[in-house]
């Protein structure tokens, strides 16, 4: 279990103990953050300190869930920006894994017809040769029966 911890703060200019599992630092924060709240009502409401303690109270429990209901506003915002921004990244992963697919058989095809271009050059190297030969033998055969 965690150790309780216990601290002196200044509220509102009273001495007060805060008792709890949160660290000093934090209940300190938080006396901080309730005498900056008592501090802007001061400022707003020119007869603060004639009211009754059940109302300075109550309008310092109404702003600070003000502050609450913003910061939860915000966070909802976060989230519905975080899912967005998830759907879009999951959205973008799924185009690349399809344009991925499509370069690999395209690559494929490349390959494919570079093979069949190399089995034509090949064909057409022997045709030509063929050709080539017999344009020899021709060339040969004239030029013997010329000789003779």
């Amino acid at each position: 279990m965690a150790e309780k911890n216990t601290v002196e703060v200044v509220i509102d200019g009273k001495i007060y103990q805060l008792s709890g599992n949160a660290t000093e630092g934090y209940m300190h924060e938080v006396a901080s953050y309730l005498n900056q709240k008592i501090y802007d009502l001061k400022r707003q409401i020119s007869s603060y300190n004639k009211l009754d303690d059940n109302l300075k109270a109550l309008l310092l429990q109404i702003n600070v869930c003000d502050d609450l209901f913003r910061e939860q506003e915000k966070t909802r915002r976060f989230e519905r920006e975080k899912d967005e921004a998830e759907r879009e990244s999951y959205s973008v992963k799924h185009d690349q894994v399809k344009l991925q697919i499509k370069l690999e058989n395209t690559l494929k095809e490349l390959e494919n017809t570079q093979k069949r271009l190399a089995e034509l050059e090949a064909r057409e190297a022997v045709r030509e040769a063929k050709e080539k030969a017999l344009a020899d033998d021709r060339v040969s055969s004239i030029i013997t029966g010329v000789r003779k």
